[in-house]
């Protein structure tokens, strides 16, 4: 059972850990809102989906930012008290290093499987509707950005659509502009028009009675056809697709899968959960801050160590899902590394005798339930 001072220990770096979790979390949420305000100011965007677009994004980055958070938590809860000498008055009563360790790693513990959970059973699900969101809002930004008086690209600036007047789902003097691959021009007018989706979910808008001019810029050989009936089509890709991200995929397809990329995904989603035992390993030590040191030196530190972590995970990731290292090297080489560090911060913290038998818990630490 966890003693009262295990329990004081959980729970601080736990409220740490929940207010840099908010913190964060804000933070990059502000920034994908600015991004989604302004795809949704011209036209990329519908401004309904904004919000729970965010919601979306809020579960999945959770997954990313807990160690961090559980990194900063351990550096500021142990740092400030070994600052105000409060774990060497635990120390007297022989609350040592290895009951401190206790206490993190019964929080660490549980920490890991929430965001395994997270990773492997939560994730998937959340990333497959939000592609399926922003697609959805892409197309609704499609069909409502076509305002009375203002021009509009479409089909990733294929077209430009120019609409004169609209009443209820009729157009009124429509105007189009193609470019063709081979480097032509096409413009095509209407008097009138409306919007359609086909059978297969493409949206389409159906022009009545107008002309169709084609050509090369430079040159005056246009070609004029008039036409009573047009279809242009304004849709990139059906609102149904069949998302093969492989971030949506469930962990069935990925355990057992000889595909580098799938392997990759496998065990990015490992990363997390690996992380968070591997900084209840080394960030205790990194956080014993002598009384007169700086209060943010060693965050900063493990801060950086975090984001060189953060950033070998990626370079791993790329040689994997590219076949330059097999699975059995794969991203374990990463928390290889940083395991090492962490053993190694111990063996330097207490390779002297004096300093190792301060590992053994001499007394029952106060408190002890």
């Amino acid at each position: 059972m966890p003693s009262i001072i295990d329990r004081y220990l959980i729970r601080e770096i736990a409220l740490t850990l929940v207010a840099t979790t908010l913190v964060l979390l804000a933070t990059v949420l502000s920034h994908r809102l600015a991004g989604y305000l302004s795809k949704a100011a011209n036209g990329l965007l519908a401004r309904d989906s904004i919000f729970l677009l965010l919601g979306l994004q809020a579960i999945n980055l959770l997954t990313l930012l807990i160690p961090l958070a559980f990194l900063l938590g351990i550096m500021l809860t142990l740092g400030r008290l070994h600052r105000d000498h409060e774990m060497t008055a635990l120390a007297a009563c022989g609350y040592g290093p290895l009951s401190v360790y206790r206490a993190v790693f019964l929080l660490a513990a549980p920490l890991a499987l929430l965001v395994a959970g997270l990773s492997f059973l939560v994730g998937p699900v959340i990333m497959e509707y939000q592609f399926e969101v922003l697609a959805r809002a892409r197309k609704e930004a499609e069909v409502s950005m076509f305002t009375p008086g203002s021009f509009r690209e479409v089909m990733n600036g294929r077209h430009v659509v120019y609409i004169g007047a609209m009443d209820g789902r009729e157009l009124r003097n429509v105007f189009v502009q193609s470019r063709e691959p081979d480097g032509d021009l096409g413009i095509i007018t209407g008097e009138s028009g409306r919007q359609e989706v086909d059978e297969d979910g493409i949206r389409h808008i159906i022009l009545d009675h107008g002309y169709r001019y084609q050509g090369t810029p430079g040159r005056g050989d246009y070609e004029m056809v008039q036409f009573e009936r047009a279809i242009v089509r304004v849709d990139t890709t059906p609102p149904r697709q069949d998302w093969q991200h492989r971030e949506t995929l469930p962990l069935s397809q990925l355990v057992g899968s000889n595909e580098p990329r799938l392997i990759a995904e496998l065990q990015l989603r490992l990363n997390s959960p690996i992380q968070v035992l591997v900084i209840a390993l080394w960030a205790p030590l990194l956080a014993r801050a002598k009384p007169r040191e700086g209060r943010y030196g060693r965050v900063v530190a493990a801060v950086l160590l975090y984001a060189i972590d953060f950033n070998l995970i990626g370079v791993g990731e790329s040689w994997l899902s590219h076949g330059v290292v097999g699975a059995g090297i794969g991203l374990w080489w990463v928390h290889g590394l940083f395991l090492l560090f962490g053993v190694g911060l111990l063996l330097r913290q207490y390779s002297g005798g004096r300093n190792f038998r301060w590992l053994q818990r001499t007394r029952r630490p106060v408190g002890q339930s």
